[in-house]
């Protein structure tokens, strides 16, 4: 197996920290996790998985600023997205990926759902190409592993006692060292699930998302519907839609 783990912002591989661990996949990086605090934590992540012996590959793909990707979005800035898609498909065939794990689209942040539209277009190249790949998606919003759904999961993995400790600790001190918005959402997750749910961790089949069929999601997207609330309270004065996810996604995704 010759995995590789897409994520939006640094961060997201500890929710799959275990598997991580024991696979060592490439890891790919969409932006450096600055967000609207401007306190990138790339290099957190970069100090994490190399403690572990897992490489950032920043020579396949180089991080930008969250507001890059939301500039890309309101069309103020060029989109990398074309560019990203061809030298992820060159690097991940050169490298023989056969597995692909990325984030889930849950319509919570845009960057997590264009970057699992990026995984499904990588996929999909690659496929093209005559190499055939394992499209895995990741929850980051809610339960780590939904037991509603937990049978549906193509992989899981559940940890053994030290195994959690040792996951539920780097998660604290990360959170920690980052950002107080991080150890916030650390806390409402641990404070709604408590810490065994984060014992298993479920990799899931791959879904297309609808921006990738010219469409917008039937429901708003939580990030529509936040920013709109805060663009009303003075405190952003542009919002990303689903449509502008819709437009950019058609700029550079392959069709069918």
């Amino acid at each position: 197996m010759k995995p590789l783990l897409l994520v939006a912002h640094p961060g997201h591989e500890l929710r799959i920290f275990e598997w991580v661990r024991r696979v060592k996949p490439h890891v790919v990086i969409l932006t450096n996790g600055d967000g609207s605090i401007g306190q990138a934590r790339l290099s957190d992540t970069q100090d994490l998985l190399a403690d572990i012996g897992v490489r950032v590959r920043r020579d396949w793909l180089e991080p930008v600023s969250d507001a890059a990707v939301y500039q890309a979005l309101l069309g103020t800035a060029p989109s990398p997205f074309t560019g990203w898609l061809t030298q992820l498909t060159q690097a991940a065939l050169q490298e023989g990926i056969d597995v692909l794990v990325s984030d889930q689209a849950e319509g919570y942040n845009p960057t997590h759902d264009l970057c699992r539209v990026l995984a499904n277009c990588l996929v999909q190249q690659m496929g093209q190409a005559g190499r055939q790949v394992r499209n895995l998606e990741i929850p980051l919003v809610g339960h780590p592993c939904d037991p509603a759904h937990e049978e549906q999961a193509e992989v899981k993995i559940t940890l053994s006692a030290p195994e959690l400790a040792q996951k539920l600790a780097k998660m604290q001190d990360y959170a920690r060292r980052c950002s107080p918005v991080l150890e916030q959402e650390l806390k409402t997750m641990l404070d709604s699930y408590g810490q065994q749910a984060f014992a298993t961790e479920c990799l899931y089949t791959a879904r297309r998302t609808p921006y990738e069929d010219g469409k917008v999601p039937d429901a708003m997207p939580s990030f529509e519907r936040i920013g709109e609330e805060r663009r009303l309270a003075g405190i952003y004065k542009h919002v990303i839609q689903a449509q502008h996810l819709r437009q950019l996604v058609q700029s550079f995704a392959p069709q069918r």
